[in-house]
């Protein structure tokens, strides 16, 4: 019966003991992945013309701390493109502190390849801990693009981030 009690006993003490420490268990995470035509996703789309200026649009929640989110454009069903690989270079890695919305805008000179994308975004901490995962698909339709064009990739002046500054703009 000792026993038994020692045991219960030691296993409050640990329940106890680990309820003190303070363990880092973060619980950010991302709202819904949407595309449209501007930084806000209003008039929420999924269909675009090969011209079109597209925002990947979302919001880091539950977090004071600092983050890093990745953006990538991958390739879904386009002619004469490898599914899966990313799409125009369209890669983007930002720190983000906080909980607020973030974006993504792209666009290709001479307008994309029409054909199905899809974009994924990653919430990790700053360790590299992957706190979430979203992704989302677009089709670009229409226009007069040649099809059998590989997508290629756009100058760094074509690719925004979450503060509308230029891609390249923090590594000049």
């Amino acid at each position: 019966m000792t026993n038994k009690i020692n045991s219960i006993f030691a296993l409050g003490i640990l329940i106890l003991a680990s309820m003190a420490c303070s363990f880092n268990v973060s619980t950010a995470n991302l709202s819904d992945l949407k595309f449209g035509k501007d930084k806000n996703a209003s008039g929420a789309d999924t269909s675009f013309k090969p011209e079109d200026e597209i925002f990947a649009v979302t919001a880091v929640n539950n977090t004071n701390d600092k983050n890093k989110v990745k953006y990538r454009m991958l390739v879904e069903k386009v002619e004469g493109a490898q599914t899966g690989t990313v799409a125009y270079k369209f890669e983007k890695e930002s720190e983000i502190e906080g909980s607020r919305p973030i974006w993504f805008t792209f666009s290709v000179p001479g307008g994309f390849v029409p054909g199905s994308y899809k974009v994924e975004v990653v919430l990790t901490g700053e360790d590299g801990k992957e706190f979430d995962r979203k992704t989302g698909s677009f089709t670009i339709i229409g226009g007069n693009i040649d099809k059998t064009a590989k997508p290629a990739a756009p100058s760094a002046d074509d690719t925004k981030t979450e503060a509308g500054e230029n891609k390249d703009s923090d590594d000049k």
